[in-house]
């Protein structure tokens, strides 16, 4: 199935765009910003974007790199530190000897959990500086965000 997208050409799908784009420009600077000052995480983004993308399967290399957007020698360089680290490793893929699959392990499973408790305290901090309402509304508008997700997820499974 083939998807088109539709041109703007009513006011709502303008507010639709303005606030898709204040939400594309908002969140990393959100991230980066949380990075910011205070006590440094001992993990870097790239690693810890690298190891997110591992974290319900393994991957094949080439397809890591994409989601990643790395070339493949800076994803071969990550993984070797991964690797060296017990954050990943490599295994054959079972039906295709050449192919490389990368996966995270428990301990690397664990770091990522602390790197994402420790960039939910960066976060948090800067969100308490809006009113208890605004953090209302903001924690319901993301819930409806992640519901429509769920839904085109859904959606998109049951098309396949």
């Amino acid at each position: 199935m083939t998807t088109t997208l539709r041109e703007p050409s009513s006011p709502s799908r303008s507010d639709e765009l303005e606030l898709a784009g204040l939400l594309l420009t908002t969140v990393p600077r959100l991230l980066k910003t949380s990075m910011l000052g205070g006590e440094q995480s001992t993990m870097s983004v790239n690693r810890a974007g690298v190891m997110w993308q591992l974290r319900e399967h393994a991957m094949r290399s080439g397809d890591l790199a994409q989601r990643c957007a790395m070339t493949a020698p800076a994803l071969t360089e990550q993984v070797d530190s991964l690797t060296r680290d017990g954050f990943v490793r490599r295994l054959e893929d079972p039906h295709d000897r050449r192919v490389v699959l990368v996966e995270l392990t428990g301990r690397g499973r664990k770091e990522l959990d602390r790197y994402r408790d420790h960039m939910k305290v960066r976060v948090a901090r800067v969100l308490a500086s809006l009113p208890a309402e605004k953090r209302a509304r903001l924690r319901a508008a993301l819930s409806d965000v992640q519901d429509a997700l769920e839904a085109m997820t859904k959606e998109q499974t049951n098309v396949r």
